[in-house]
């Protein structure tokens, strides 16, 4: 039977940010253990003739760090077949995955199993995926920097299943001519106790709302031109938008829509525990 878990709104996400591993959690843990929940989000999928992205996931396993020779150990933190639409994670929205007592100490790496996916357009088309070998035995994610579980307490980890570069397209889609997609799993991962957020709100220069727009958060590396994206979000129609779980550090962002200039945004500070608030005005093109 697989089973459908309940979302959990960005709300319960904010006090799960500046609560993670800073204070005793109220459960009573065994002698020596902590415990860690995941959870699962979106960055979102810019194509509006894709109504669903569903994926089936049947494991998710961590593993423990040893210090010594030992061979590594992978311990399940969840064994029940899990199917979402990721298409409903966005914009903060999250999927409680698991939520496991463990042994206090280190974890350097989750690994999920992928056993299906496909995806359904708006005009009922349904396109199943061929999953890639080595993602149905398990989609490594590597946490820098690792985790580590302390003696009563509680560790928050997000999984970013980043939609528009996990499906890809195989036709022109802008002609409406999908043709299928290819599967190519894309999750970044991140200690929400060493993570901020960004929200904001995007306008033209009468103050109307405006929806779909792109933002997009870069981290600088040498030049523009090197740059990598490290999050992308996609305004509601009330032009709001949100980033959640970006580590500690200092970005740039870009928010682009069609018919208007790209307004760029630079030195954009985020604090772990906090939230940063960046709107922007776009201009129409002359």
């Amino acid at each position: 039977m697989k089973k459908i878990g309940t979302i959990i709104t960005t709300i319960i996400l904010g006090a799960l940010l500046i609560m993670a591993c800073s204070q005793n959690d109220s459960t009573e843990f065994a002698d020596g253990n902590g415990k860690i929940n995941v959870y699962l989000t979106d960055a979102p999928f810019p194509i509006s003739l894709v109504s669903q992205t569903i994926v089936t996931i049947n494991k998710v396993e961590i593993r423990k760090h040893e210090n010594d020779s030992t061979e590594a150990i992978f311990i399940s933190l969840m064994e029940e077949a899990f199917e979402i639409d990721l298409l409903t994670l966005s914009n903060g929205i999250t999927e409680q995955l698991a939520s496991v007592e463990l042994e206090a100490g280190s974890y350097d790496l989750i690994r999920m199993h992928v056993t299906d996916a496909k995806v359904i357009l708006t005009d009922g088309s349904e396109f199943d995926l061929k999953i890639p070998s080595g993602t149905s035995s398990g989609l490594k994610i590597k946490i820098q920097p690792e985790i580590t579980i302390a003696s009563g307490q509680t560790t928050d980890v997000l999984l970013d299943f980043d939609v528009s570069k996990s499906f890809v397209v195989k036709g022109n889609w802008k002609d409406g001519n999908i043709k299928g997609f290819n599967f190519k799993p894309v999750v970044r991962g991140v200690l929400l106790d060493r993570a901020g957020r960004i929200k904001g709100r995007v306008t033209d220069t009468t103050a109307n709302a405006l929806e779909n727009a792109a933002i997009k958060l870069w981290e600088e590396i040498n030049d523009v031109d090197n740059d990598s994206i490290v999050a992308t979000a996609f305004t509601n129609p009330e032009g709001q938008y949100q980033l959640i779980g970006i580590p500690e550090g200092t970005y740039y962002m870009t928010a682009e829509r069609d018919s208007f200039q790209t307004d760029t945004i630079w030195n954009v500070d985020v604090l772990k525990g906090e939230s940063s608030q960046i709107d922007f005005v776009l201009t129409p093109e002359p």
